[in-house]
């Protein structure tokens, strides 16, 4: 399945904004607080994620292969130093 920049784009961009709203999809999924859900997914993570959405968003004028592989490498080493934090 050959897919093109852009569509690849859109993915990681429904993939990263996903995980930036983290904290909101606890609380309306799991029915905690938002306090809670801050306990569980931090801000600092949340906008970390969000400066990573700025650069997906940049990328659509950009249109470099190079600098998507970077920004989801760096999405799953947030998400790896997450694991780690919460274990």
């Amino acid at each position: 399945m050959n897919m093109t920049l852009k569509q690849k784009n859109t993915i990681c961009l429904v993939i990263v904004s996903l995980i930036m709203v983290a904290p909101l999809l606890i609380t309306l999924l799991a029915g905690v607080r938002f306090v809670s859900a801050i306990r569980l997914f931090p801000l600092d993570f949340s906008l970390y994620f969000a400066v990573l959405l700025g650069v997906i968003i940049v990328n659509y004028s950009m249109k470099s292969t190079k600098l998507l592989t970077v920004t989801m490498l760096a999405t799953v080493g947030g998400l790896a130093v997450y694991f780690f934090w919460f274990i």
